[in-house]
């Protein structure tokens, strides 16, 4: 998808998601198949996938990685435990003028600082409404009121930073404002003592599940609005890591990531016991893996709710293509700032 055709796209099919150890995915005419020791476990349209993930022991067929590459529909692995192993997807040429416009605002140190301020005070805003809205429900009520008004605090001291590491330096200290409330806002019995990506608990795990489902969610609405995932503005660029993804991700971190988390441990779906040990720690047991997949896909097709006002209809897959291209038009300098997502 190239130019301003993105501009009123909407994200076509839902995520064909496979995580059964020892499942094979196949082609069947114009379907896509999940079987396991021969039965079906999982079968779509091949017009109604809009990417395929497969996650641990999975397998796929070269006919079916074929009839994506024919459809350009991404194939992404993930391992066990949901760290992104790579993706497939044709060749294309992206939109050339921004990818080249892109390179050159990341060379320039102000461009840098001014879109940083914005990606992370509008995380910092989403994280205020999500324990705003969950206070009440919350064990210690005052401790997340204080947290809400800390996190207003620290946005407006966004704006006065200088430099990215110093926009850095504010998002670290209102990530641990944030995390000391949200334990506050679980079950006691989750053992939830902060966030830590090598934490042996049920909600870190279920946290970088979902992280590794939004990267991905992100990724491809960046390829659909034509720019690098590579060429970030607010963390470093690195090999490998596509770091512009993690820019974008921040805004949704409260509004898809924690609100799965909440849902998911509040409704009980996903328990301590559902944590199975692996080679590298503990990680979530197939069945809870199914269930985060189920709960984020219809977190993704929810009406978007926030500003700038969503069109009806519009879901929050929709909204992340459309904040993509926002960042394209002020990358390509079609407007003066890029507006983040504002969860309401």
């Amino acid at each position: 998808m190239q130019g301003r055709g993105a501009d009123m796209a909407m994200i076509h099919g839902r995520p064909f998601h496979v995580v059964g150890t020892g499942c094979v995915v196949r082609r069947r005419g114009g379907r896509l198949v999940a079987l396991k020791d021969g039965e079906l476990q999982a079968s779509a349209p091949l017009t109604q996938i809009s990417e395929v993930v497969l996650s641990g022991q999975v397998g796929i067929s070269t006919q079916a990685m074929h009839a994506l590459l024919a459809r350009d529909i991404p194939l992404v692995l993930l391992s066990t435990s949901g760290c992104p192993l790579g993706r497939m997807e044709p060749p294309g040429a992206g939109h050339v003028l921004a990818r080249r416009r892109q390179l050159e605002r990341h060379s320039v140190v102000s461009d840098r600082l001014e879109l940083s301020r914005v990606l992370v005070a509008g995380k910092i805003r989403n994280q205020h409404v999500l324990l705003r809205r969950r206070a009440r429900r919350a064990s210690d009520p005052e401790l997340v009121w204080q947290a809400a008004a800390r996190l207003s605090a620290l946005e407006v001291r966004v704006g006065e930073c200088g430099d990215v590491p110093e926009v850095m330096g504010v998002e670290g200290g209102a990530s641990g404002v944030y995390y000391r409330a949200f334990s506050a806002v679980l079950d006691p019995g989750l053992g939830f003592n902060g966030r830590d990506r090598r934490a042996g608990d049920v909600v870190n795990a279920l946290t970088n599940y979902c992280s590794a489902l939004l990267r991905e969610t992100v990724i491809s609405a960046l390829l659909a609005a034509g720019l690098d995932p590579y060429v970030s503005f607010l963390h470093t660029p690195a090999r490998g890591r596509p770091t512009l993804a993690f820019d974008l991700m921040e805004e949704w971190r409260p509004v898809l990531l924690d609100s799965t988390v909440l849902a998911l441990t509040g409704l009980r779906a996903v328990t301590p016991e559902d944590l199975e040990d692996g080679p590298d720690g503990p990680w979530l047991s197939p069945h809870a893996r199914g269930q985060v997949v189920n709960r984020f896909h219809a977190r993704l097709a929810a009406q978007a709710r926030g500003w700038p006002a969503p069109p009806a209809r519009r879901t929050y897959a929709d909204q992340i293509l459309a904040q993509c291209v926002a960042l394209r038009t002020w990358v390509l300098g079609e407007s003066a700032s890029y507006e983040p997502f504002a969860w309401r």
